[in-house]
């Protein structure tokens, strides 16, 4: 298997060529301080089909441009629809040419990727078990093991995952959207955490709109992308 790095995923804070407008930050921002006024947990089950808050559902019709999305299961149909309908393969992962913090164990061989969903998608591309290590912002220490059908199991038991989109809509007016301009766009959001609490501080701190669900419900979107 060939690994190709993936230079477009920056971390968040690092990123300029997808940071929203001031305006769009405001209301971000905004919505997230709203706290019981927007829910951002996507809860144990059915995270697939749950509606989306709308400032998340606007950042992803804004990445694609032409198109409504309610749920993440309308995110997945659409942007596989975009980058050719079938399955990514593993050589289409983020990969990083360097260690990071996310990586994945597979037979013996350790691949270093951009955020921690890759890790999950390689178990499911693998149809085998992957042992899963991610860090989240502050530095704590996240292990998981993902069966390669559709389950997940996280140390702490309370890991949760954030999900959203970065973007400026740009890729949409060029042409795009690409399988890049996705990783570019998400990899930057998609972060674990040890517990709900500690996403929910860092949502409130981050200008981007996101949700929150448990790492166990988290293989849906990497299903998604590779089922056949």
């Amino acid at each position: 298997m060939t690994e190709q790095t993936c230079e477009c995923c920056e971390p968040l804070e690092r990123q300029s060529a997808v940071s929203e407008s001031e305006s769009d930050r405001e209301s971000a921002t905004t919505a997230v301080e709203d706290g019981p006024s927007v829910d951002r947990w996507l809860g144990e089950t059915a995270v697939m089909e749950t509606p989306l808050p709308e400032d998340v559902q606007t950042a992803m019709e804004r990445f694609f441009g032409d198109v409504s999305i309610t749920t993440l299961a309308e995110w997945v149909t659409e942007l596989r629809d975009r980058i050719g309908g079938g399955s990514i393969e593993i050589d289409d992962l983020c990969h990083a040419d360097e260690e990071t913090g996310h990586w994945g164990e597979l037979d013996g061989t350790r691949y270093d990727f951009q955020c921690f969903y890759d890790a999950v998608a390689l178990a499911e591309l693998s149809s085998k078990s992957v042992e899963v290590r991610t860090e989240s912002p502050d530095g704590t220490v996240i292990e998981a093991r993902a069966t390669g059908d559709g389950d997940v199991t996280a140390t702490p038991t309370t890991a949760v995952v954030s999900f959203g989109v970065a973007t400026d809509g740009s890729a949409a007016m060029n042409g795009g959207p690409t399988l890049e301009d996705a990783y570019t766009s998400i990899c930057p959001v998609v972060t674990a955490f040890p517990t709900r609490s500690a996403y929910e501080q860092w949502a409130a701190q981050t200008p981007v709109a996101t949700v929150g669900l448990p790492i166990s419900a988290a293989t849906g979107v990497a299903t998604g992308l590779v089922d056949e």
